[in-house]
């Protein structure tokens, strides 16, 4: 007997192929993707959020243990200047390993020892520094010694196994959630003994440093991949500079663009009311630092895959990520900018600091910006599943403009207070241009941008309306 093209399933049943095969084959590569992708976000999110909690524990136990606002600031110009320096030297080495199709030993260890070289490179450059910083205001003096130090994690960072990423790329996210998790109980542990003995900037640093050395040991002995080893390859150089050419630039600019609040703002004010800005934007940014690991580590390489596998649903898949991100990010900042206010007075009014109660209000302008960054995030991550990293790079760089017209602009109309509501608008302002380049890739879904944008401006006046009788009632 032989099977007939208008009978499908005894096709299938003598093993011939039937017209259906590839739409089963997408849908069953598709079920497992999503599985793949829902356990990566569970496991991403248990160790983001155990993470935060103990931060966020830690920060308040900390200042009852007298940390001053002075301390708090210089670890926010520490900060600032590693942040620099690893993004000065990014040439991209995480999202290319993520993207590439290559897996064989020779690219991941060419990686890995490009990553080792620039490490060591960036402990000595801030060597180098940090002196002459500390010599810009007296009261940045303690970065002399305070910068090499801290800024060692580079090196840890670079001697860190590629199985970092690469177990990331096929979404088996659970063995660096655990990996993270203790980590940072390791950091916090750290960081409260110290502070025991010596209640000063260098608990924090302190902190830091332990985080970093068992992150970096735990991912040669816990992680199932290949031992990395010294070696160049021609070839594997090449890949990964031309991959990373317009990363390195955006993430230049993207320094700037992100860094420039805090840069600026020690410039102006004193590393106290700078440290009274960092726990501010340390609530602030629990959201967007969600949303931008899960993004990272599960929406980034879910995108990649789809777009190598299936580039028809790649749009579809975008809608319904962004959907499942951005609406419960967004609900937390409106949450956040209708209590920061009340937390803080909460928090830290019986403190022996109580001039933290102050980081209230700045909570809420963070928020109120973040509203409009989450809604343009996922599409930094198109870009760089399509290749398109030349707009990753004119992104940040809308955004640097963006910072800089609306702060300054803000600081000349009302000193410090405009230059803090400058940073509320910049992300608002950048929209334009991400919109842009999202519709030069097919990717624009402007009707759920509209939505978005249009709801959450109104819901945040009502936010800052709650805030004021919550606080005022619960006061009285």
């Amino acid at each position: 007997m032989t099977a007939t093209p208008n009978n499908p399933s005894l096709d299938a049943a003598v093993g011939l192929p039937t017209d259906d095969a590839p739409v089963q084959s997408h849908r069953a590569e598709g079920a497992g993707l999503k599985k793949k992708a829902l356990n990566a976000g569970k496991w991403t999110s248990l160790s983001f959020f155990f993470d935060q909690g103990l931060s966020f524990l830690s920060n308040i136990v900390l200042v009852y243990l007298a940390l001053d606002k002075a301390d708090f600031g210089i670890m926010v110009l520490v900060a600032a200047v590693n942040t620099g320096l690893q993004q000065f030297s990014d040439v991209g080495i995480t999202p290319c390993l993520i993207q590439n199709k290559r897996e064989d030993e020779a690219f991941y260890n060419t990686a890995w020892t490009m990553q080792v070289i620039r490490g060591v490179f960036l402990w000595l450059i801030a060597c180098v520094i940090a002196y002459p910083m500390s010599q810009i205001k007296p009261d940045w003096a303690p970065l002399a010694w305070v910068l090499p130090v801290a800024c060692f994690t580079a090196v840890l960072q670079g001697f860190r196994s590629t199985a970092f990423v690469t177990v990331n790329r096929r979404l088996n996210i659970k063995s660096i959630a655990l990996i993270k998790v203790v980590a940072s109980v390791v950091r916090i542990l750290a960081m409260l003994g110290i502070a025991v003995v010596s209640p000063s900037y260098w608990a924090l640093v302190g902190g830091l440093l332990a985080g970093s050395l068992t992150t970096c040991v735990l991912s040669h002995r816990i992680l199932p991949e290949i031992k990395n080893r010294f070696r160049f390859e021609r070839e594997a150089f090449g890949t990964l500079i031309r991959y990373g050419r317009w990363l390195f630039l955006s993430t230049v600019i993207g320094y700037f663009a992100g860094q420039i609040d805090k840069l600026m703002l020690g410039g102006l004010i004193s590393v106290s009311a700078l440290g009274v800005f960092w726990i501010g934007s340390r609530f602030a940014e629990i959201g967007p630092m969600f949303f931008k690991k899960i993004g990272a580590w599960v929406g980034f390489p879910a995108l990649t895959d789809v777009y190598r596998r299936d580039p028809e649903r790649f749009k579809h898949v975008l809608l319904k990520m962004r959907m499942a991100l951005t609406l419960p990010i967004n609900g937390v900042l409106l949450l956040m900018i209708a209590t920061g206010p009340l937390m803080c007075y909460l928090f830290y009014g019986p403190s022996p600091t109580p001039a933290f109660i102050e980081a209230g209000w700045i909570i809420q302008v963070l928020c109120f910006n973040s509203l409009a960054g989450m809604t343009t995030t996922s599409y930094g991550h198109v870009f760089m599943a399509t290749g398109r990293t030349k707009f990753n790079m004119l992104s940040v760089l809308a955004q640097l403009i963006a910072m800089l017209a609306a702060t300054l602009t803000g600081y000349y109309l009302a000193g410090e207070t405009g230059f803090l509501l400058g940073i509320g608008v910049s992300q608002w302002l950048k929209y334009v241009s991400d919109a842009a380049m999202a519709k030069t890739c097919g990717c624009w879904q402007w009707k759920f941008d509209a939505v978005v944008l249009v709801g959450c401006g109104l819901l945040a006046w009502a936010a800052v309306w709650f805030s004021n009788l919550l606080a005022w009632s619960f006061v009285l």
